[in-house]
């Protein structure tokens, strides 16, 4: 038939009690790695202010968003420069390359050996999308598809 509740009340209750203890113990483990507590464990008086800097979760979403933004105008900055010529010689076939630091490419419009096109392809699309013409600043990586 069914389970038995008896026990699973029990045990349930039983596990209430233990997640106190390690709670406690856990707390007192926290409190020693942050430098309140000494060896024999008594308080040290500090203020939380000056152990740990303290955020709400809207000042972190703030501070990412920034951060991206920042990147992105970056971005959108260096592919308005012109990129750099940059030569290069084969070992094995001796043709030299010339590439461009913008773009990556040779004068035959190939990539380097160490290009990836599936690693940077997230790189390129974010690029792409911030050079669009109705561009904003206020951009998020939902509005980037995939």
């Amino acid at each position: 038939m069914g389970r038995q509740n008896r026990s699973r009340k029990r045990r349930d209750e039983m596990n209430k009690i233990k997640k106190a203890r390690y709670d406690a113990k856990e707390l007192i483990r926290l409190k020693k790695t942050l430098g309140l507590l000494d060896a024999e464990g008594n308080e040290i008086m500090k203020d939380i202010a000056d152990v740990v800097d303290i955020k709400t979760a809207k000042e972190i979403k703030r501070d990412a968003k920034t951060r991206e933004q920042q990147e992105l105008i970056y971005e959108h900055q260096e592919s308005l420069e012109k990129g750099q010529k940059v030569k290069v010689t084969n070992d094995k076939t001796g043709v030299e390359h010339v590439f461009n630091s913008k773009t990556l490419k040779d004068q035959y419009g190939n990539y380097p050996a160490w290009f990836k096109k599936k690693k940077t392809a997230k790189r390129l699309r974010k690029k792409q999308h911030s050079q669009t013409k109705n561009f904003k600043q206020a951009w998020t990586t939902v509005n980037v598809p995939l």
